[in-house]
């Protein structure tokens, strides 16, 4: 990725870390591009065992993002990154790297990830939201990476079905 560049991340609090991921929402609603956000939440329950923890990711996440990605400290000790133009795949290859780098260091770590690759649904609110229930469903699960899904809808709700006369017309002619 961008191991070149020394990226001197530094966290941003909730509300400017907030407003920062409201701006690359915006920036990409108009360039039509996609957008990514990846929550990180530490396995260390005791104190000192997370201040080790904290500057281990910190250094695990500035070694593998770019200068233009944004870092943010969210309540509950959970850092945030945002990576404006990478999709749910880049951002999924990002995450495992940052976590193979913190495993490598001993430690254990979560990650929750959402993407708006359709730039008319990005929203900081949603992609937060998001980001937080991937991370919540990783207990169910026996990866340290979960990635939010929309809920499938029901095959008897979908718009795309053909229907028994359409079908007639497209394989008999009509008849």
């Amino acid at each position: 990725m961008a191991r070149h560049a020394k990226t001197s991340l530094r966290p941003l609090v909730d509300a400017d870390f907030r407003h920062a991921l409201e701006m690359e929402s915006l920036r990409a609603r108009r360039g039509r591009c996609p957008l990514s956000l990846v929550l990180f939440a530490s396995a260390c329950q005791n104190a000192n065992g997370r201040e080790a923890d904290t500057r281990e990711l910190l250094r695990c996440i500035e070694q593998h993002t770019s200068p233009c990605d944004s870092l943010g400290l969210l309540p509950d000790m959970r850092y945030a990154l945002v990576l404006p133009g990478a999709g749910l795949f880049k951002a999924q290859a990002l995450a495992e790297s940052i976590l193979q780098s913190f495993a490598l260091a001993g430690r254990n770590c979560a990650a929750g990830i959402a993407c708006a690759e359709e730039p008319e649904h990005t929203s900081a609110e949603i992609l937060l939201e998001q980001a937080g229930d991937a991370l919540r469903h990783i207990p169910d699960q026996a990866a340290a990476i979960s990635v939010y899904r929309e809920p499938a809808t029901a095959l008897s709700l979908r718009k795309t079905l053909v229907h028994s006369h359409e079908k007639r017309f497209l394989f008999s002619g009509g008849e």
